[in-house]
């Protein structure tokens, strides 16, 4: 299979997960009292932030000259940058103060995963060099979960516990779904069946603090080997949960490629139109339907927010009004000299999840 065909199915498995990640978090505030949407995001989270960090290390190189250097300023840096002043600010306009991730030293939200994201790429080149990364990652995350010094704080306890999905994924590659078999998809079919299965069968007590990734031990209250070998186990389930999903995903095209190259702008802005609807009462309007109406509803607006934050005038004008002079006064202050500008500031590649 051609390289442009391959990476039509990446781009298609990428703006299925920010859907997903869109429809999870709109959710996310109302699933205690549903039954039903309560076991969906139950299911979304059990393997979508993991594939989000796997999909990002099949797309890294690792390597760090100049080149690489500026593409992390331009893709990861200034985003981080400038939506972290855009949130903040919107905060300090609705509460009268910033807001509670200033307190904790920690990226605003959802933009915990730039903050990630930039620290696996600059990770990634010293443990390419290693015989077992993938297991040293892990070692390091079941290590760092007994500590109460990371947490939210720079994004430090989500960093180490995705980590290991971001080297597989380097690890594996975008080749991967070029190699895909009968056989791989008659076991991803009943494991992804068995998985929703299990998400409608859980008590209503099933802690899913887990999935967030950035609580210790101690607070999930599982100090010990037990909540050691739980959280190995969670790291199994969702690695295979996910590579079923992504198989069966890649297996057609689906037509999402184009929101799939601009999922970034979807994770940028979307906290800002679920903000509006919060603020509005429109959120809360939506949850008080019947339950069928209701889910209905929660997927066209998630749908919706997605195809404008995806538009090509989203895409142009983000880039025009905050990242691109941004990109030209930070490279070139960064350089000390006077380079050409950059037409655009490309962050068509990076795919980031949300969290509450």
């Amino acid at each position: 299979m051609s390289s442009q065909s391959r990476n039509l199915r990446i781009d298609n498995i990428k703006a299925v997960l920010i859907f997903l990640v869109v429809f999870g978090h709109l959710i996310e505030l109302h699933i205690t009292g549903d039954h039903f949407l309560r076991s969906v995001w139950i299911f979304i989270y059990s393997f979508h932030m993991p594939m989000f960090a796997l999909v990002s290390g099949m797309l890294s190189k690792a390597s760090l000259d100049d080149k690489q250097s500026n593409q992390l300023v331009k893709n990861i840096v200034i985003p981080l940058f400038v939506f972290e002043v855009l949130y903040e600010g919107i905060e300090l306009l609705l509460k009268g103060s910033l807001s509670v991730y200033s307190g904790l030293f920690a990226p605003y939200w959802m933009l915990w995963y730039l903050m990630s994201l930039l620290c696996w790429r600059l990770m990634l080149p010293v443990f390419a060099r290693l015989q077992f990364p993938v297991v040293i990652a892990v070692g390091l995350s079941l290590l760092a979960s007994y500590s109460e010094s990371t947490g939210y704080f720079l994004s430090i306890a989500r960093t180490l516990s995705f980590f290991p999905f971001f080297l597989l994924g380097w690890k594996l590659g975008p080749a991967l779904f070029d190699r895909t078999k009968k056989r791989v998809l008659l076991i991803s079919l009943p494991v992804v069946a068995v998985a929703i299965i299990t998400s409608f069968l859980l008590k209503s007590d099933f802690d899913y603090r887990w999935f967030y990734g950035s609580y210790s031990l101690n607070r999930l209250g599982m100090a010990n080997m037990t909540g050691t070998l739980y959280q190995i186990a969670q790291y199994l389930a969702s690695g295979v949960i996910g590579l079923a999903c992504l198989h069966l995903l890649s297996r057609k095209n689906w037509g999402l490629a184009a929101i799939g190259q601009r999922s970034i702008y979807v994770f940028l802005w979307h906290g800002l139109a679920l903000i509006v609807l919060q603020e509005t009462g429109v959120l809360n309007a939506i949850f008080t339907l019947d339950k069928a109406l209701t889910s209905l509803t929660a997927l066209a607006v998630s749908a919706l927010i997605v195809w404008l934050a995806a538009h090509p005038w989203c895409e142009a004008l983000t880039q025009k009004v905050l990242l691109k002079p941004l990109s030209w006064l930070l490279i070139k202050q960064l350089n000390g000299n006077h380079p050409t500008p950059s037409k655009e500031v490309k962050t068509d590649t990076i795919v980031a999840p949300v969290e509450p």
